[in-house]
């Protein structure tokens, strides 16, 4: 396809990639600057020019933008020839893996593990090897998968996932080798292969010579996107397919890394000069998204990062007249914000702007309950992104359910959800419990209990649970101090052993505690919770759900855009995230984190924060995210108007050792076969 064909589709920077893409390259594309359409015409250009689609290896993050690109390129050429090597890293894995699996002592016919599969062969180790002596709370199938998980995809060992980010599990590191051990050799037994697998198995057929020189002279042109959320043992996997032709085109953004605990690694794009010294680097800084009031707020922030490429956004689009800087609004509480969030909706609706293009971002699901509490008193509808709805949550439900025990102690719901969290207690356990109790008159009768026919194990298990009810009743009577005790319970010990996410299982926790310090008593807040549950659910069946404001984690918002965006809860403590300090290069990755908030928005963005908070979610103060930002730059309601402010980055921060584990998710993007 000659050249001036795509002069009129593409902007210089863009052309430059697609007809100067031999050779290693790196295209740094900024927010909304056209990454995709860049990587489909680059594609569509090379079939142009001869090259077969079989020599072409595509590899995207979900097979849901594999497709989108191969249909675009369809579009482009006039063909209907399909790639047959574009989709996800797990997905050319497992097709190379059928073929050779053999070599690794499989059969081609093995089976693929999904997430349940893994837990559950998981769960056999652990009772093959887990001693029982070792204590009470040992990490769950679901938490030893993800350190092996992230162990393998960073190319690291065990005891390092352990050290830096599980230390509390340190001391039973020998016995959580060996179960790992035990689980590799179950899994090779049944002709197995979990997620990480495909990729660690795949690494070991490129090392056989016969099989690295096939793929590395077959792929004569290797495009990857999204090269900022590779960890190393994808780097690793793309080196090696790289070798011969050294045709490799990477594109991604830097600023937008922000995955680190899913063991993806920012080195990869800022060392990529390092491996591929004749590398060719390209910027994509056209941003076909934001206005630019908006793009010289995020050129602002990210300026502060000392680690990164360097790019400077500037908006393709039409100034629209009238249209303001983005604006700084500071509240006195988490009431008083999420009152100001549903005013700016309201007004926002009034404009004509939809209510699917208002987004709502947060750091963390727990900042966004008082606003969805508001939501609801204002009859406004939402969709909560990343995650589920504050009453919905298992945690929030399990604490409700020690309440209720607490209000009606013949709750036999509630002795059922409360009891099966215990080890040794199974459904006919809890339910001879809950019988056994309905007949006491007093809470306190619970701690002097004895129920008959209960074996050594359930034994153990109900004590704990007499450890954490002893504490409820020692705490006082107000709704915010019992929950406050049941955080310092043993049901935290529980919550770190079962799940990765435990950190965030707290702050939603401490959340709670803050709702509940509004009600002088269990019976009232009771009431009011269920209502407001009952109330969303009715919402839910009676709204429609196509127009609905947005709600989301600024994880889930990645690749995402709105009209309109309004960014919660920026205080310190909670944005930056606190735990995310003490890890090495945690500032950094919180203000690419912020970067991508502010990039999701077109036309109208909004800042907010408390300045005072009732939980334990974040100190007091604005987050110094805020601090940094030239006021020019903003529309600044607040008083913190004036010169003078800090710029901090991580090597101006000391990094200590957490007190508890910091949460893991899976190196893998997967979440189901479906996925490959």
């Amino acid at each position: 396809m000659p050249a001036q064909d795509f002069t009129k589709e593409l902007n210089q920077e863009q052309l430059a990639v697609v007809l100067q893409g031999n050779g290693p390259c790196l295209v740094l594309a900024g927010a909304g600057s056209g990454k995709t359409r860049v990587i489909t015409y680059r594609v569509a250009y090379l079939l142009a020019n001869g090259v077969r689609p079989d020599e072409i290896l595509l590899v995207t993050f979900t097979n849901k933008a594999a497709g989108e690109m191969i249909s675009r390129v369809q579009k482009i050429t006039g063909h209907t020839e399909r790639l047959p090597w574009a989709g996800t890293f797990h997905h050319v894995a497992n097709k190379i893996l059928r073929q050779y699996a053999p070599l690794l002592g499989y059969k081609n016919n093995f089976t693929i593990l999904d997430a349940d599969d893994s837990e559950a062969l998981l769960k056999l180790c652990i009772k093959e090897y887990k001693d029982e002596t070792m204590g009470k709370r040992f990490p769950s199938a679901r938490v030893l998968k993800n350190i092996y998980s992230y162990a393998r995809n960073a190319e690291t060992t065990v005891d390092q996932v352990l050290d830096l980010r599980h230390p509390d599990w340190y001391v039973y590191a020998e016995k959580i080798k060996d179960i790992w051990s035990a689980y590799e050799r179950r899994k090779k037994e049944a002709n197995a292969m979990d997620f990480d697998d495909l990729l660690f198995n795949f690494l070991l057929l490129l090392n056989q010579e016969k099989v690295l020189a096939k793929f590395a002279e077959q792929f004569k042109y290797i495009l990857v996107d999204e090269y900022q959320d590779t960890n190393k043992l994808q780097a690793s996997i793309i080196l090696k397919l790289a070798l011969k032709h050294k045709n490799l085109l990477v594109v991604g953004d830097d600023a937008q890394s922000i995955y680190s605990f899913r063991a993806a690694d920012i080195q990869n794009i800022l060392r990529f000069e390092d491996v591929y010294p004749e590398a060719k680097i390209f910027k994509l800084e056209t941003n076909y998204r934001s206005h630019q009031k908006i793009l010289n707020l995020a050129n602002d922030v990210i300026a502060n990062n000392f680690k990164q490429l360097k790019k400077n956004l500037r908006t393709a689009l039409t100034e629209t007249p009238g249209l303001g800087k983005p604006e700084l609004y500071p509240q006195m509480d988490e009431a008083e914000e999420a009152e100001f969030v549903v005013r700016e909706v309201k007004h926002l609706k009034e404009k004509g702007v939809r209510s699917s293009e208002i987004a709502v971002l947060f750091r963390a699901a727990s900042h966004a309950h008082r606003l969805e509490m508001e939501l609801v008193k204002a009859n406004i509808s939402y969709d909560f992104r990343g995650g589920l709805r504050f009453f919905e949550r298992a945690h929030v439900k399990d604490v409700l359910s020690y309440l209720r025990i607490l209000t009606n102690i013949s709750d036999t719901a509630a002795w059922m959800r409360v009891l099966l969290h215990e080890e040794g207690i199974g459904p006919t356990g809890a339910n001879k419990i809950a019988s056994s109790v309905k007949q006491m008159v007093d809470a306190r009768e619970i701690l002097e209990a004895e129920v008959v026919g209960m074996s050594e194990k359930a034994k153990v298990g109900w004590n704990n649970f007499v450890s954490i009810f002893k504490s409820l009743l020692n705490a006082g009577e107000t709704p915010d101090k019992l929950i406050a005790a049941l955080i310092e319970s043993p049901y935290r010990d529980y919550l770190e052993a079962e799940f990765i996410d435990a950190d965030e299982r707290m702050e939603d926790l401490e959340e709670m505690m803050g709702f509940a310090g509004q009600y002088a008593t269990v019976e009232d807040f009771l009431a009011e919770a269920t209502l407001q549950e009952s109330f969303i659910l009715q919402k839910d069946r009676t709204t429609d759900t196509k127009d609905k404001v947005i709600l989301s984690t600024i994880h889930q918002a990645k690749g995402l855009e709105w009209e309109a965006v309004l960014i919660i809860n920026l205080t310190n403590g909670a944005f930056p995230n606190e735990r995310a300090l003490k890890e090495n290069g945690g500032l950094e990755e919180e203000r690419r984190l912020f970067y991508v908030a502010l990039t999701r928005a077109k036309k109208y963005l909004y800042l907010t924060y408390p300045m005072e908070q009732k939980n334990w979610g974040g100190t007091a103060g604005p987050s110094l995210f805020l601090d940094e930002i030239d006021r020019d730059l903003i529309e600044d309601h607040s008083l913190l108007g004036g010169d003078n402010y800090t710029v901090l980055n991580d090597d101006d921060v000391t990094y200590e050792a957490e007190d508890r584990p910091i949460r893991i998710k899976p190196g893998s993007l997967l979440r189901d076969i479906d996925d490959l």
